[in-house]
């Protein structure tokens, strides 16, 4: 082969090298974190309200006119102590025809007493014949002239005639109570005040937790009063979304912040109520939720009272020593989850078991070794065994 073939070849070889090079894909930038070992903690945090354990709210026993109360918010007050006074309502006034037709009935109401009297009357008379007859049957019948069934007629219609002098006078009775009763409907009532003076007592020894009416006012019956507790005996209560309440631990933990003072308060779960309720979020999504109740894992601070509002974390999921890697490596494949793991520039997908996740780190159980590095926020188009350029290590 001469000096000019060699050449050629030479150049052929180059030329396609350089094809082979400029057609070769570049490997795919990635970010990238290393597995580690260390604590993992899942929180929920929402807010919370303070609330007295024992609550009760003093109500009106009847309707009236309520005087202006003179306890205030906080006032102690001890168990059958007054709370509050209530003159009872004055009967309503009649308008011109609800006058006349109330007329009408005491004009009715006048003759049936007169006719009641009337019947009372020759009952009366008609008694006393009856009681005549029988002394002169029984006269007669002791010197033979009567004979006993005679006698016996005579008693019987004595004692008719009786009955039927009682019934007259009950219903003379009557007539004249329902002639007051349609009088009395018929007067003018009495101005508000003019009743006995009605005084509500309070049911157990407390404070005033909130005044319902701190004005003199009409009052209904049952309306509330005012609400009486006591403000040392505080517990929290939290809305949950009822997934996450499910999944509460017996005794969960939890702490309070931006409750008013310096430091954290410590919290363990008491209970969570059975019945749930739809609340509409900031977003206008229905969401289920239920409230839980926690008791203070030591002492509340002084100065908190009923409604305070603050800020709880409730911890859901704690295990320590465990493997961890950011959230963005972890992706769902079929019925489970995986990562990509870089060995020597190129990916591998290695399936995990995702045993928890919070806003930061998942907890996985896997073959990995610690300190394995993995792709975070994987691009859509990355697959098993392409090359990549990790952008930090």
């Amino acid at each position: 082969m001469n000096k000019k073939n060699i050449a050629m070849v030479s150049a052929s070889v180059l030329a396609l090298g350089l094809l082979v090079w400029a057609a070769w894909p570049e490997p795919q930038g990635v970010e990238t974190a290393r597995l580690t070992r260390g604590d993992f903690v899942r929180e929920l945090v929402e807010d919370a309200r303070t609330r007295v354990r024992e609550r009760y709210t003093v109500t009106a026993p009847l309707a009236g006119q309520l005087v202006r109360p003179v306890l205030k918010p906080g006032d102690a007050v001890g168990a059958d102590q007054v709370v509050a006074e209530i003159w009872p309502a004055a009967a309503g006034l009649l308008d011109a025809r609800s006058q006349g037709e109330q007329r009408e009935r005491v004009g009715a109401m006048q003759a049936t007493l007169a006719r009641a009297q009337a019947n009372l009357a020759r009952a009366r008379v008609a008694e006393q014949q009856a009681r005549a007859d029988l002394q002169r049957a029984q006269s007669l019948g002791q010197q033979g002239f009567v004979s006993s069934t005679q006698q016996e007629t005579a008693l019987l219609t004595q004692q008719q005639r009786r009955q039927e002098l009682a019934m007259a006078e009950q219903e003379v009775s009557a007539a004249t109570h329902d002639l007051q009763r349609l009088r009395i409907g018929l007067s003018q009532p009495a101005a508000s005040g003019s009743g006995p003076l009605m005084r509500v007592r309070a049911p157990i020894s407390g404070r005033v937790l909130k005044l319902h009416r701190d004005s003199e006012g009409p009052i209904a019956a049952g309306a509330p009063i005012l609400d009486l507790g006591d403000p040392g005996q505080l517990e929290i209560v939290t809305e949950l979304l009822t997934e996450d309440a499910a999944a509460l631990p017996a005794q969960a933990r939890a702490t309070l912040d931006h409750w008013g003072g310096q430091g954290q308060l410590r919290a363990h779960l008491s209970r969570v109520e059975p019945g749930a309720f739809t609340k509409v979020s900031a977003l206008g999504v229905e969401e289920q939720r239920v409230k839980a109740v926690f008791d203070w894992q030591d002492a509340p601070p002084g100065g908190l009272g009923d409604g305070f509002k603050m800020e709880i974390r409730i911890t859901v999921q704690q295990a320590s020593g465990v493997l961890l890697a950011p959230v963005s490596t972890v992706f769902p494949q079929a019925q489970g989850h995986a990562v990509f793991v870089v060995e020597g520039g190129r990916v591998r997908k290695q399936a995990v078991d995702l045993l928890g996740r919070n806003g930061q780190q998942a907890w996985l159980r896997t073959e990995l070794p610690e300190g394995a590095v993995l792709v975070t926020y994987p691009p859509a188009t990355l697959r098993e065994g392409d090359r990549v350029q990790p952008i930090k290590p």
